[in-house]
């Protein structure tokens, strides 16, 4: 399935719900499932156990486990097949795509861990000052850094200067999206705790980036900014994604394709990096894991430069296409490097 946290208009503001995507439409999933239940209880009933089987929060959704998954086949198959429009409470069970604002599929993640399971795209930094080391597959030690989970933006991001930025820079990344969580996972403990995958933007304002890391740490400003971190637009659950490593990711700007790569390069698959970072901490429902840029999936390894307005496009096959636009500089920056 194709999950995503969407937005609709109500008389009361925006109302934000978890949608499945259909060939028909996205379907509200906990409307959909009150909507199944009312051919056996009274629509508040319905309603009450509805949501607390197909929680309308996706934290609270992939975190549940159990059952919960078929819940939400079973009551979108419903839908489909032509049941209720509505509930009996009037909450329509489906919209059309249009109707809807996509936002992050996880708006505000527990966490956010960046590896980098692409050696070339370390090499590439490194040649150009940035002193990484690419990562191996016999590493017992797997670095990562940690994001701001509070910069998450949704499809159709516009990135936005942070002040002491003369250039923005975009990063092509395969992210995991955990569920269940867990503690000490083993790999397949750890497989089984993956809720999904989906595309993040890892933006970069690498004048500052450059300059932390010289220093020996970072990324700090280099990547901590409001909008940052843009994700989407789905939620693609392992029985649809399949092998992992037998994907497609490129980078389009301005509608051209100016990159591709094939995931079978990364030297870490999401268990690996699941299981490693669980050990001696819980991991939440909601942790966004990243394995990094591919080789070749930011200006900076093409060596051009994103000039505002610059639509930029990350696709990777079975899982759909990310969009944002670079933003324009301000007037006048209050904060000078």
């Amino acid at each position: 399935m194709k999950l995503c946290t969407f937005e609709v208009a109500t008389p009361l503001g925006p109302a934000r719900r978890v949608g499945v995507r259909t060939p028909a439409g996205i379907v509200d999933a906990a409307a959909a499932r009150s909507a199944l239940l009312e051919r056996r209880l009274a629509p508040a009933a319905a309603q009450r156990v509805g949501e607390a089987q197909v929680p309308p929060d996706m934290i609270a959704l992939i975190g549940s486990g159990g059952d919960t998954m078929a819940w939400v086949a079973e009551a979108v198959e419903h839908v489909l097949a032509g049941g209720a429009e509505s509930t009996g409470g009037g909450r329509r069970t489906r919209y059309g795509e249009a109707e809807v604002r996509l936002l992050a599929p996880v708006p505000r993640p527990a966490g956010l861990a960046n590896f980098s399971v692409w050696p070339e795209h370390s090499v590439t930094a490194a040649a150009k000052g940035f002193h990484v080391t690419p990562n191996a597959p016999d590493a017992r030690v797997k670095p990562y850094w940690k994001g701001n989970p509070d910069s998450v933006a949704g499809p159709g991001a516009v990135l936005e200067f942070p002040p002491y930025a003369n250039s923005l820079d975009v990063e092509c990344e395969l992210v995991c999206i955990v569920g269940t969580g867990g503690k000490n996972l083993d790999r397949d403990q750890a497989g089984r705790a993956i809720a999904g995958y989906s595309i993040l933007n890892d933006a970069s304002a690498r004048e500052i980036q450059l300059i932390e890391k010289k220093a020996g740490r970072g990324p700090s400003k280099g990547k901590d900014f409001d909008g940052g971190n843009v994700m989407g637009p789905w939620l693609v659950t392992p029985d649809e994604v399949g092998d992992v490593r037998s994907l497609r990711v490129s980078l389009h700007i301005n509608g051209e394709e100016v990159s591709a790569a094939d995931t079978l390069g990364m030297v870490w698959d999401f268990a690996e990096m699941l299981s490693y970072l669980s050990l001696g901490q819980t991991v939440h429902p909601g942790q966004v894991i990243s394995g990094g840029c591919y080789p070749r999936g930011s200006a900076l390894d093409l060596d051009r430069t994103l000039d505002p307005g610059d639509e930029v496009e990350l696709r990777v096959s079975k899982l759909g296409a990310l969009r944002c636009r670079i933003g324009s500089r301000p007037a006048s920056a209050p904060y000078r490097l």
